[in-house]
């Protein structure tokens, strides 16, 4: 990427806004690890939840096999674990405990939205979860109107990541070529999904582990959000 250096405007109400970078059109987000730190939450319960079904599986474990995937997905890695179907209840009982932690223990990811402030291209989301769910970590931690009618789920398209169909809809809906789309990932789904789209990907470390995401062929590491608005206007 050229960068001409750090040139910038001021943005509405004094903040600095770090001048549009020639080479990217739109940033696109993963929700969950990327936007908001759900992730430690929703293993801890889903690994509490398959302790209780004999399924002994550490966070280093459960990390691995569950981030970054569908929750259909999820569901069918959970039957293979167990050997077969998953108990009727399962899932609400999953869901009604997820979301009750997430409303008592969930928070942005640390910098995240004085990030989000100093970036001057278009950015959106675009999670493997449903809908419903990226609303409500979105509305706990008070950013859903940053993402207000931007916010793209693997429910939308045929495939979720690791395919590229979630990506290539959203670059559709921007009306942005997919060379000119920077990805943000913390998954290994979520990466392959990226070059599979022909879109450039940078791992985010917050809290996956940075050879993981680096031998799954992210362009580049990072590990806080205070880096990402020079990554996206390609001064770093």
């Amino acid at each position: 990427m050229a960068g001409a250096g750090p040139r910038h405007t001021k943005a509405l109400g004094g903040s600095q806004m770090l001048q549009r970078s020639p080479s990217f059109e739109l940033l696109i987000l993963d929700c969950d690890g990327v936007v908001v730190d759900s992730e430690p939450i929703t293993m801890r319960v889903l690994t509490e939840m398959l302790h209780d079904l004999g399924v002994a599986i550490g966070a280093e474990e459960a990390n691995a096999r569950f981030i970054g995937t569908t929750f259909t997905r999820t569901l069918e890695l959970i039957a293979e674990l167990l050997g077969g179907p998953i108990p009727e209840d399962f899932v609400r009982t999953y869901r009604d405990r997820t979301f009750a932690a997430l409303e008592t223990e969930l928070k942005p990811v640390p910098g995240i939205e004085a990030a989000l402030d100093q970036i001057a291209i278009p950015y959106c989301i675009a999670s493997n979860g449903p809908h419903v769910k990226m609303r409500k970590t979105l509305s706990v931690t008070s950013l859903l109107s940053r993402f207000e009618g931007r916010m793209f789920s693997s429910a939308d398209v045929p495939r979720g990541k690791p395919y590229p169909d979630l990506f290539l809809h959203a670059a559709r809906h921007f009306a942005v070529s997919p060379g000119a789309c920077l990805v943000v990932e913390d998954s290994t789904n979520g990466i392959a999904a990226a070059l599979a789209a022909g879109m450039s990907v940078y791992g985010f470390s917050g809290s996956a582990p940075e050879d993981r995401l680096r031998a799954a062929g992210a362009h580049r590491v990072f590990c806080q959000m205070a880096d990402l608005p020079s990554l996206v206007a390609g001064i770093q």
